[in-house]
């Protein structure tokens, strides 16, 4: 009984511990933000992103986060976002490991799509 306690006590401890650890990334920050002249691309790539941790979006209220496929992201496809984000303030946690991809659905910051 005693070892079982000091496990389950263990396991609690390790979880708090991974609470504790993650991280909230401000999507561009410091030196930017959710806009065009921000290097999103490089900022990605410069942070370390864990399973626990936020995405935190801060924008304008005429902008917008769009949760999309990649093959939407490629194209810049705005019409069939699998999450739809407004308000000026969006955190998504991190729940699960692998990629996602998000844009905005203002054709000014996605110039690519425009006809």
């Amino acid at each position: 009984m005693a070892v079982q306690r000091a496990l389950v006590c263990l396991a609690a401890i390790a979880m708090l511990f991974q609470l504790a650890m993650a991280a909230n990334h401000t999507v561009g920050a410091p030196g930017g933000g959710w806009d065009t002249s921000t290097d999103l691309q490089a900022w990605a790539v410069s942070q370390t992103f864990s399973v626990g941790d936020n995405l935190i979006f801060k924008y304008t209220t005429n902008h917008d986060v769009l949760e999309v496929t990649k093959a939407n992201y490629d194209s810049c496809g705005t019409s069939n976002p699998m999450k739809t984000h407004t308000g000026g303030n969006t955190v998504i946690p991190l729940s699960t490991p692998g990629k996602r991809y998000f844009i905005c659905g203002s054709r000014t910051l996605w110039p690519r799509n425009e006809d």
